[in-house]
């Protein structure tokens, strides 16, 4: 056996002896433990994962576990977390450093709740710091999202960014999916899907079968429950304003293939039965968003948010073929109409929206504009707004919804999107600034 042999089975049995461990101390994992296998790669300084692998560096390795195996440990349920909590398939913010950090501050932070002798270790001054400055702005559930629009612009980030780079980056994310990969697009999504799977399966067992797991496992659960939310509530939501109506399609299931090739057989080119040229299908047709563009709100995250909005419009088939989506913009007045057809006009707008108004905001002038220029029937209003403004009294006969969110304000002091306060009850009331920092993959 030559040394690359040596050092591939050693780094395996350390690992192997690692996810031991840490199924011992959480059995809830036991599931999320088996989503890995070990490769040994000398292309990186310490650990990495792809989401079907476990990358290591053997002489970091041998060091990590000769110096204390806890590190060992700390650096396996690193990785583990970053799949369980699809960082690997979101899209990354525009700095790709500051997004890689605030990843692994959400995963360190859980590591650091964890009150698990195998995984225990005392935090860093910086760490500390870290810690203590996010709770100073009351933060205290981490999301990469949240943490990026919080440390991007932060005096503190920005004067300590290497020393916060080199206490909380364990692992390298260079074997991460990136958009410009080659690797088949469906192998990504079978990985990000095997991993919703899992996360779900470590959920249940934390809500079911681990009762202590509310003390032993810190914060662990809530951020699963928000990674799956993360995934799920935008598309889910998308299904409350739809509904049945015919759809031109070749009905495939109401098809008798064998009576089509019977009549071929018999009479040459005369099929006996016809397909179905139309299929039931419950889908959207008609939607109206409209956007805030009072002075409290900025352009920049209501592009992102039509960006999420077209990730949804592709992947899940929520709309017809030939749709209708009004694009309004308005503060105490419409600014803008735009009428959307296709996913392709979405994307453009999305990329080369311009914000109109910073006005007030009264959200009469928007139903009165509805009522009176788009045909009905609607099936459905979106909102998205930072909550503050005169609504109407009487409901209108489509479904309404606001959308709230605290990252559309400017600095002007006050809370918004958790304050549902101002929106008449019936209203649907969403705050999309939990779910909206994961983005499709």
């Amino acid at each position: 056996m030559d040394t690359r042999q040596q050092h591939t089975a050693l780094g395996m049995e350390i690992l192997a002896a690692a996810r031991n461990d840490l199924y011992l101390s959480l059995r809830f994992l036991d599931a999320a433990l088996s989503g890995l296998d070990y490769r040994m790669s000398p292309l990186i300084t310490s650990t990495a994962t792809d989401g079907r692998h476990l990358y290591f560096q053997p002489h970091y390795l041998f060091r990590s576990f000769d110096r204390n195996p806890v590190l060992v440990n700390r650096a396996y349920l690193h990785n583990l977390l970053h799949c369980l909590f699809s960082h690997l398939y979101m899209e990354a913010g525009a700095d790709r450093d500051l997004w890689d950090l605030c990843c692994d501050i959400c995963v360190e932070s859980i590591l650091d709740s964890l009150d698990i002798p195998c995984l225990r270790q005392l935090p860093s001054d910086i760490r500390e710091q870290m810690y203590h400055h996010l709770q100073d702005q009351e933060i205290t559930l981490y999301t990469p999202g949240k943490l990026y629009r919080f440390l991007e612009n932060s005096v503190f980030y920005n004067n300590s960014k290497r020393m916060l780079e080199q206490d909380f980056c364990i692992d390298s994310h260079q074997f991460w999916p990136r958009r410009e990969d080659r690797d088949p697009k469906q192998q990504k999504q079978q990985d990000a899907q095997k991993w919703r799977d899992l996360g779900d399966k470590t959920r249940t067992n934390m809500e079911t079968f681990e009762r202590r797991a509310g003390t032993s496992a810190g914060h662990l659960l809530e951020v699963l429950k928000l990674s799956r939310q993360s995934h799920m509530s935008y598309d889910h939501f998308l299904r409350r304003f739809s509904s049945w109506q015919e759809n031109l399609h070749i009905n495939e299931e109401e098809f008798d293939t064998a009576y089509y090739t019977l009549g071929f057989e018999l009479y040459g080119c005369i099929p006996l039965i016809e397909p179905l040229e139309y299929k039931e299908e419950k889908k959207i047709r008609n939607l109206v968003i409209a956007i805030d563009t009072s002075g409290s709100v900025h352009g920049t995250p209501v592009r992102r948010f039509l960006s999420e909005t077209l990730a949804i419009l592709k992947n899940s088939h929520r709309f017809f073929k030939h749709m209708q989506i009004h694009l309004l913009q308005f503060d105490t007045v419409i600014q803008e109409d735009l009428l959307i057809t296709s996913p392709e006009q979405l994307a453009a707008q999305a990329e080369s929206f311009t914000v109109r108004g910073f006005g007030g905001t009264d959200y009469r002038c928007l139903f009165h504009y509805i009522d009176e220029n788009l045909p009905a029937p609607l099936q459905g209003l979106m909102i998205l707004t930072d909550g503050y403004g005169t609504c109407p009294s009487s409901p209108p006969a489509y479904p309404v919804a606001f959308l709230l969110a605290d990252f559309l304000k400017k600095d002007t002091g006050r809370t918004t999107g958790s304050d549902f306060g101002h929106i008449p009850p019936w209203a649907i009331r969403l705050n999309i600034d939990e779910f909206y920092d994961c983005r499709k993959e």
